[in-house]
């Protein structure tokens, strides 16, 4: 029996368009696969920052020294599983600045709903010096009451007053990096 080794020109471009194909086929699926993994670990690194944790840059002296001791900005790590009901006292806390649409604040809890603020008389503030009473402030329900810890420098309670609890978006966990 006689073999032929060389194929004809006719079977080669049969086998090339059927290679081209199955090429073709396979990119797609992997153009699939790529997008779909895209879109997945962005949906769920939105999801992650938006409701279980995110960062902030912490920028000014008024938490100082607790932030920003080394440098002008400070990085840190926000904890927004945490229901506002479970913030207390001396927790640092992320809130949407009361008089400032888009911005943020970084400050520590002094006092909750009930408990009473002692006013500090070398930088009382002007709300403390319009709502103090004998020397005392109490925090309204469904507010706490926030204050740097550089007073000097601190734009908080002492000046914008009360803190509504909904403008809490999370809980300060540990400086990443100052």
């Amino acid at each position: 029996a006689v073999v032929s080794t060389q194929s004809t020109g006719v079977d080669m471009q049969g086998a090339l368009a059927a290679n081209g194909k199955k090429i073709i086929n396979f990119l797609n699926e992997k153009k699939r696969e790529i997008t779909y993994t895209v879109v997945s670990t962005s949906l769920a690194a939105y999801f992650i920052t938006s409701r279980i944790a995110t960062t902030a840059v912490v920028t000014g002296s008024s938490m100082s020294p607790t932030f920003n001791k080394n440098s002008p900005k400070s990085r840190v790590f926000v904890d927004l599983i945490t229901p506002v009901t479970k913030v207390k006292p001396d927790d640092i806390i992320l809130a949407h600045d009361p008089e400032e649409r888009d911005g943020y604040i970084v400050k520590r809890v002094k006092a909750l709903a009930g408990q009473f603020v002692e006013v500090d008389k070398e930088c009382p503030g002007s709300y403390v010096q319009k709502h103090a009473f004998q020397g005392k402030l109490s925090v309204p329900t469904g507010y706490c009451w926030v204050e740097g810890d550089n007073k000097i420098t601190s734009h908080d309670s002492r000046e914008f007053g009360p803190l509504p609890l909904g403008l809490i978006k999370g809980r300060v966990l540990f400086t990443m990096w100052s």
